[in-house]
């Protein structure tokens, strides 16, 4: 150990003692070479190895060099460990150097280690040497990627994102909260620049972000960090290349993600059709270099990805630092303030927002920006290199020098090279133009729209901070205060009214024109295509006006004046009615093949993570292998036998609850309680969970159910009317976003937490427990030999697809049952004479009973024949078929009215009336009974077909048993009216639910729970009275 200890100091003794004689040799020899007759500029004692280092002890450099200027003059040269530099500070000096030899100065010296780093080393173009690769770029930068009318071309994604920007602080001032303005004025130009570069945006609130643009802002954060840190390469040279403090793994690390990024967007725009019409961005035009075989100098993929970088490391900070330092300097001085908005309000008035063409006439606005600038430029140091020996101010200089230019104290002389923000000369910054557009936008923008208020003082505090970007050192937002009692200058008005006058007329004469155009198509398709009989349409909305109130009955009404099958336009989608068991044979049968898809729209799209669930997925190997996997497994029978004391346990639950509330004589919503064992039900069938264990959960997932059910059965007018496709005008990609979310984030935690417990069953050798759904479908998941590998978002969408059809179905089912049952009580007396004499009174119905309880399950028949929950299935045509000799094309939407169909007095007897006992069989006459699974086409509430129902079973089961055991256990009593006569009217929606909730007083009739029985034994009196007492209020 000791031996070791002595080794490590022999070798650390050995380095600094190189390093040491190493720095005296080259300072000797220096020393002796040095001409005595050459004059150098003044310099102040250095120290070996590091030379001046130790004078730049400020965190912020410009103000270090700024003291040095005023000790040892407007020229000085300094030594930085290796590297020599020459500082000037004045402007006749650097006049000299920027223009009187500039050609000596128009190189920009590599800095620091991590250079030998650099994935596009020679390939950019601020640091590029001066020659004809420079003068191109120049020129191209200047004429085109630059130019004038290149920035007037994306004038439209200035002023959107100044909106975007003004709209996100109405927010906070409404609010009441505070805004990092910074970040705000950050995100506003990396949008534009991003945009008028590649367009894309960087960062949008309003919708989901570009992840690689948001992945590029941090990189080029990431860059500007790696450029401001100290580098050993400029101060021991050499041992630079050691990369003693990682910065340059850091910045290959970055560059090669830049790279791919910048790479795969560039592959994006060479897959763009060239005519198509669109504005080109900067990347289009250097694309189009790319590939041009005659251009003066040909570019490579590394010279584009060069400038980009270039481009977004000076354009990231710069003009959002310009604009609050501009602000900061409004807001110490009010006269300027109000000066200022005098001039705006002049010119542009309280009407509409300023704009780019104001600003001729705004000479104050430019003033104040000027003056912001020249008080704090965000680049406060400007570097050049000298190619050759050079001369200035007497002072002689030879050897490779490098040379700062600060501009600080530029204005002490009043020469045009007193005010140089962007540079000067050749070297001058080509964006200037664009950043000066922005920053005059952006503030004239908000000094129109808001008043400010400085937070906890009278004055900004200006002191500069260490960035490299010289921005303020605290952040804007904790002295600006942004509240909704601000003035908010008519904001509302001016962002309404801003210029849409001639958009607005353009938009009208362009829908006019294509609608007409849409029409003679139309009329010319219909003489050559046969279609079916078809109402009278108006323009745009086609029959959406005759689908109110609830479509089902209004498509009913309509197909006995135009057919059984009828022609529709929903706005710019063409449908199809199928109202009779004939027209829906030919449908769902006949030509089953033509019509096995179901359409698919934005709430679809969204909540099925792009229609990877079963119920939309396209007719296909995907969901062929998922229909095999739910009859043979997930919804077989098989499964639901396993799964069977979880839905006995479910149904004991319910009835227990209903039996306490009945005995305390407490009305309750037959509907929620019936949603709430439904949805447990199903929890427990899929994940082996009761959501009554965790009320918070249940309540989420009722939530979601509700939430889900009530949105997709809403009208969209963005997936009917072709011209608002893109337009989100009802706020539903938002509303279902969230919903997704919401459900997304509930079920990745409740697979992980499946996971972890099937892990810990195969550790402690329990691996043969019953299997729930989730677990069926994570085996299909992690078998490698599945014919097809599920993904987590297709075991997601499946879930989803199995809590929306068997929720709310089966709970609507029993409820209109039961509401059928009260309004007719004789039927409901023979029903449980028939549980009486099959079941007894000592036991609860069970589903192996229900084989044995025809009665009962013709009410549930009858039931779905009246009330079917799926009013309407849908389909849609993947090609063009034949039908009674009517043309259908293809992508034509199939509504068969299964409520018309089950109503149709051709087919049904009374149809209106509700009598189970015509679904009976008639032994003496031989009739079969119907079935309802969709082999009769007579009554098809599950569909028919391919596209049938996969839970038919599980529903009838669900359904019959717990209808069974409320009709064994309870007289109800209708509540909160005088008749005890159930309304019965329908409410629109997905679902045929009732339009009425319906409130009972489940009244117990027995009680074959032994604990229960045993509190009724003892308190009989007092339930009896508590019976009498309620039935003389009825």
């Amino acid at each position: 150990m000791a031996a070791t200890s002595a080794s490590m100091v022999f070798y650390i003794f050995s380095w600094l003692s190189l390093v040491v004689l190493t720095s005296l040799l080259k300072y000797l020899i220096n020393k002796t070479r040095t001409n005595p007759r050459i004059q150098t500029p003044p310099s102040p004692p250095s120290l070996p190895i590091i030379g001046h280092l130790h004078l730049i002890g400020s965190s912020v450099i410009p103000k270090s060099f700024q003291a040095l200027a005023k000790l040892y003059g407007p020229l000085i040269q300094l030594r930085l460990g290796a590297s020599t530099f020459i500082l000037v500070s004045n402007a006749q000096v650097a006049k000299q150097v920027l223009k009187t030899n500039e050609i000596n100065f128009i190189n920009r010296p590599h800095i620091g280690s991590t250079s030998e780093y650099n994935l596009y080393e020679g390939c950019d173009f601020v640091f590029a040497p001066y020659g004809p690769y420079w003068r191109f770029m120049k020129k191209l930068c200047m004429n085109e990627l630059l130019s004038s009318s290149q920035l007037g071309r994306f004038m439209h994604v200035r002023e959107q994102e100044i909106k975007k920007l003004l709209k996100s602080l109405m927010v906070c001032s409404s609010e009441g909260r505070e805004c990092d303005l910074g970040f705000e004025l950050t995100t506003l130009t990396n949008n534009i620049l991003c945009r008028t570069a590649m367009s894309t945006t960087c960062v949008d609130k309003d919708k989901n972000s570009n992840d690689d643009a948001v992945e590029i802002h941090g990189l080029v954060k990431e860059f500007l960090e790696l450029g401001a840190k100290f580098s050993i390469g400029d101060v021991l040279g050499p041992l630079g290349k050691l990369d003693l403090f990682g910065y340059g793994k850091r910045l290959l690390k970055t560059l090669t993600r830049f790279d791919q990024i910048v790479e795969r967007i560039m592959e994006e725009h060479e897959k763009k059709n060239d005519n198509e019409g669109e504005t080109w961005d900067m990347m289009d035009v250097l694309l189009q270099v790319y590939r041009d075989p005659n251009a003066q100098v040909r570019l490579t993929r590394n010279h584009i990805k060069a400038f980009f970088r270039d481009i977004f490391l000076a354009g990231t900070d710069s003009s959002s630092v310009s604009v609050q330092w501009t602000m900061a300097e409004i807001l110490n001085h009010p006269t300027v303030l109000k000066r200022l908005r005098a001039e705006i309000d002049a010119v542009v008035g309280s009407t509409r927002l300023v704009n780019e063409s104001d600003f001729p006439n705004l000479p104050y606005l430019q003033a104040v920006v000027k003056e912001a600038m020249r008080l704090h430029p965000t680049a406060p140091l400007s570097l050049r290199e000298a190619a050759e020996d050079f001369s200035i101010n007497g002072y002689n200089k030879h050897g490779p020098t490098r040379k700062i230019l600060s501009l600080r104290d530029s204005w002490m002389i009043p020469l045009t090279m007193g005010y140089i923000p962007f540079g000067f000369g050749k070297r001058g910054c080509p964006g200037a133009s664009l950043a000066l557009t922005v920053i005059n936008l952006t503030v004239a923008a908000l000094i129109q729209c808001f008043d400010w208020r400085i937070k906890g003082g009278d004055r900004v505090n200006m002191e500069e901070g260490s960035s490299f970007s010289m921005g303020l050192a605290q952040p804007l937002n904790h002295m600006i205060t942004y509240i909704h009692n601000f003035k908010k200058r008519k904001f509302h008005n001016m962002a309404s009214s801003y210029d849409y006058k001639d958009y607005i007329q353009l938009f009208m004469i362009w829908l006019i024109s294509t609608i007409i155009v849409r029409v003679i198509l139309n009329r010319k398709q219909n003489k050559s295509h046969k279609k079916p009989p078809s109402p009278l349409s108006l323009p745009i909305i086609g029959h959406l006006h005759l689908l109110a109130p609830i479509p089902h009955q209004a498509l009913h009404k309509l197909s006995i004046r135009y057919g059984p099958i009828m022609h529709i336009k929903l706005g710019s989608v063409p449908c199809v009615v199928a109202s009779t068991p004939e027209s829906a044979k030919e449908f769902l049968k006949t030509h089953e093949s033509s019509f096995s898809n179901r359409p698919r729209n934005l709430a679809v799209d969204y909540l099925t993570y792009g229609s990877q669930d079963f119920s939309f997925a396209p007719y296909g190997p995907y969901w062929k292998f998922m229909k095999k996997i739910c009859m043979s497994e997930l919804l077989g029978g098989d499964t639901l036998n396993q799964l069977l004391p979880l839905r006995r346990q479910e149904t004991e639950r319910f009835l227990r609850s209903l039996l306490k509330r009945g005995m305390a004589g407490e009305a309750v919503d037959v509907g929620g309680e019936l949603l709430r064992l439904s949805n447990n039900v199903i929890s427990r069938m899929i994940m082996s969970k009761t959501h009554m264990e965790d009320d918070g959960e249940a309540e989420e997932v009722r939530k979601l159910v509700q939430d889900t059910a009530e949105l997709t059965g809403k009208f969209n007018a963005s997936d009917f009317i072709w011209f608002l496709k893109n337009w989100d005008l009802q706020g539903f990609r938002k509303r279902v976003e969230e919903i997704r979310n919401r459900f997304d984030s509930m079920m990745e935690r409740v697979i992980k937490e499946h996971q972890e417990e099937r892990m810990k069953r195969k550790k402690e050798g329990e691996d043969g427990e019953i299997k729930d759904l989730l677990d069926i479908l994570l085996d299909i998941h992690e078998d490698d030999n599945s014919e097809i590998r599920l993904t987590r978002e297709n075991i997601k969408a499946f879930i989803l697809d199995i809590f929306i059809a068997g929720t709310d179905t089966s709970a609507l089912t029993i409820e209109w049952s039961l509401a059928e049952l009260i309004n007719h009580p004789q039927v409901m007396e023979r029903a449980r004479q028939e549980i009486k004499t099959v079941v007894g009174n000592n036991r609860i119905v069970e589903e192996s009973d229900i084989v044995n309880l025809p009665y009962l399950q013709a009410i549930v028949k009858e039931t779905l024949r009246i009330h079917p929950t799926g009013p309407m299935t849908v389909r849609e045509s993947s090609e063009d078929c034949t039908i009674w000799g009517y043309e259908i094309p293809a992508k034509t939407q199939l509504f068969v009215n299964i409520w018309a169909i089950g109503r149709d007095p051709n087919y049904w007897e009374n149809p209106l009336e509700f009598k189970p006992e015509r679904f009976l069989v008639e032994e003496e006459s031989g009739k079969r009974q119907l079935d309802v699974r969709g082999q009769h086409l007579h009554m098809i509430p599950f569909g028919s077909g391919r596209r049938g129902c996969p839970g038919t079973s599980l529903a009838l089961q669900v359904v019959e048993a717990n209808l069974g055991a409320m009709v064994q256990c309870f007289e109800w009593k209708v509540s909160g009216g005088s008749s005890e006569i159930v309304d019965m009217e329908e409410k629109p929606g997905l679902t045929l639910s009732r339009a009425c909730p319906m409130i009972c007083v489940p009244l117990p009739r027995l009680s074959p729970f032994p604990s229960i029985r045993a509190i009724q034994v003892n308190d009989s009196m007092q339930v009896i009275y508590k019976m009498i007492s309620y039935m003389e209020t009825l």
